[in-house]
């Protein structure tokens, strides 16, 4: 018997050595009303704001409100670092503030940037969130950051519907030459699977060229993708387009462009160019980079192909923002072309940016007139990515320098167009940040940051029990460090001094979860008529509550909460919302 208890025992222990905890992070969600009135009088405006998941370190930020044509094209800023383009305008941003879990308050005394008091009408308001005090937690070390490699995220299935875990998708950084066409492994990692189960790992193995640069799938099948690199000993640049098999060869789709492949090539140097993948921008269209950073080349052009036939429609010319002459001649210190090496695309738009340059910029490639594709663009003069700053440099303020920090080897964007690029060398910090018009916020730290060499940030943030930055840890490697997750959210209202517009909702109300059915998250949103206790309970068909997912002060305005269902099995559920003495109990289903 003593024998049985013992095997009983060691299998209890390899079962829980091998099936460890699904990657479940909490989530950060920022709460404010959607209407604050204000009467632009002097007097300091306190915004109500509510922090459920975590705390964080947050600022807030005051635009003009469909403006963007009457603003017009503007240089501005020392050393014109700032262009902006047809696009709302940043007036105010606070410093970052430290809030707290529940209710906080957010003062603003009324004036702009420049001390000056606003003048009345209708604007939009921001509030940025991340939190920096509780230590990363690892989403998986199946894949990891990858200078060379870049990273595509799906976060929608085949008909555009959310997916309750979004998938992830990396290449495995070996380059291909010619002669040396090697089989490559594309890595395939859900979000929210047990971090340390390699066997959760899915491959696809492709023979071929496209070896660094990033994966783009068709949005309305996702199982087929393409791939995009550079020649080590050519330099020609090839996309191909391939059927994902788990765990096998993927298949060459050579129907499409020339034999399965478009391929183009430009006056740079063999080994030197590489680019940043290709990018589904949606709309049927690939986007890809000709911009040669060996330090001798002119280049910088991107390239749309039709994602149907791998045909090529267009190129849009970005050597006037990404080319400088003077810096790359005798003398001049940096380079002439400072890329972009990096693409992120979030509504409808192109977020670009490089580790060779000071340049940040968001274009629209949809735009119906080219005067009016880019939309910002950030340079040198606001300390934010800027090179060369430093008092005392030998070459002062040059832009494209890839001798100097910060070393910026990823941009991403998230849903309300904030911008972040990882960046190392400029101190304990773990990003860089833009504003939604690139007005620069400075560098960031999350929990515990080091100094230490870091290659990638990203974004989720679709609304899902995962949306967050994703980086890699505090200690920072040379290559390939396996990813962690931090809180993040940010949220978007209107403040105006119009009659009617409050910053309290007229009525207590509680909405249907979305998804519903769902698995396994879903978002419970609701609206209070006036700040109190707030809480929301997730009770069993047997009237037995299971899980409480707010319980605390809350302010008047519009709130939400994610349910991670998870460890629930499948079934019907009901969530209760009481405030201020109200109630609300509506039916939700899980399924598994």
């Amino acid at each position: 018997m003593k024998k049985v208890i013992v095997m009983i025992a060691v299998f209890a222990l390899i079962a829980t050595s091998a099936f460890g905890t699904p990657f479940s992070p909490t989530v950060l969600k920022i709460s404010a009303p959607a209407n604050v009135q204000y009467n632009f009088d002097g007097k300091t405006l306190l915004v109500p704001v509510t922090l459920t998941g975590t705390g964080a370190s947050a600022s807030l930020l005051l635009y003009t409100k469909d403006k963007g044509a009457a603003i017009g094209k503007v240089t501005n800023g020392y050393l014109g670092w700032h262009q902006v383009n047809k696009i709302d305008t940043c007036i105010y941003v606070s410093p970052f503030n430290q809030l707290v879990k529940g209710s906080n308050n957010f003062a603003w005394d009324g004036k702009n940037k420049d001390g000056k008091q606003v003048g009345s009408g209708d604007y939009t308001y921001y509030i940025f969130g991340f939190d920096n005090m509780t230590p990363r937690i690892q989403m998986t070390t199946a894949i990891t950051f990858n200078p060379w490699v870049f990273r595509t995220i799906i976060t929608n299935d085949s008909k555009g519907s959310p997916l309750a875990n979004p998938v992830w998708y990396t290449g495995d950084g070996n380059r291909s030459t010619a002669a040396d066409p090697v089989i490559h492994s594309q890595k395939k990692w859900v979000v929210g699977n047990e971090p340390t189960d390699a066997t959760l790992l899915e491959t696809c193995s492709n023979p071929g060229f496209c070896d660094v640069g990033g994966l783009a799938f068709i949005t309305e099948n996702n199982t087929q993708f393409y791939f995009h690199d550079t020649l080590k000993e050519s330099g020609l640049k090839i996309t191909q387009k391939f059927e994902w098999v788990p765990n096998g060869a993927g298949v060459s789709q050579t129907g499409w462009g020339d034999n399965g492949q478009f391929s183009y090539s430009g006056d740079w140097p063999a080994g030197w160019n590489f680019g940043p993948g290709c990018v589904n921008g949606g709309q049927g269209v690939l986007f890809v980079v000709s911009a040669d950073i060996s330090g001798s080349g002119m280049q910088s052009t991107m390239i749309s192909v039709d994602i149907n036939d791998g045909t090529e429609l267009g190129r849009i010319d970005l050597s006037p923002w990404w080319v400088d002459v003077n810096e790359g001649a005798a003398g001049g210190g940096g380079q002439y072309t400072g890329g972009p090496t990096e693409i992120s695309a979030r509504n409808g738009m192109l977020f670009l940016g490089s580790h060779s340059t000071c340049v940040n910029q968001l274009i629209d490639p949809y735009a119906a007139s080219e005067a009016d594709i880019v939309k910002w663009t950030n340079t040198n003069g606001d300390y934010t990515g800027d090179h060369n700053f430093e008092e005392g440099s030998t070459n002062a303020w040059v832009c494209n320098d890839y001798n100097v920090a910060p070393y910026k080897y990823s941009t991403s964007a998230e849903a309300n167009n904030f911008m972040v690029f990882s960046s190392f060398g400029v101190g304990a910090v773990s990003f860089g940040l833009y504003a939604p018009d690139g007005t620069g916020m400075g560098y960031q730290a999350l929990s515990g940051e080091t100094a230490a060499q870091k290659f990638g940030v990203e974004f989720i943030d679709y609304g899902s029990a995962f949306d967050g930055i994703y980086t890699t840890d505090n200690a920072g490697e040379k290559l390939n460090t396996t990813i962690f997750y931090a809180a993040h959210d940010s949220f978007k209202g209107s403040l105006s001094n119009k009659v009617g517009v409050a910053s309290a909702p007229a009525a207590f109300a509680v909405a249907q979860n979305s998804p519903n059915p769902f698995n396994p998250t879903t978002t419970i949103s609701f609206t209070l008529a006036k700040a109190g206790k707030t809480t929301v309970e997730v009770y069993n068909v047997a009237g037995q509550k299971i899980d409480t997912l707010a319980n605390g002060s809350m302010s008047a305005g519009s709130h939400s909460v994610v349910w991670n269902a998870a460890k629930f099995s499948a079934g019907v559920y009901f969530y209760t919302v009481k405030s201020d003495n109200l109630s609300k109990t509506i039916k939700m289903t899980l399924l598994k």
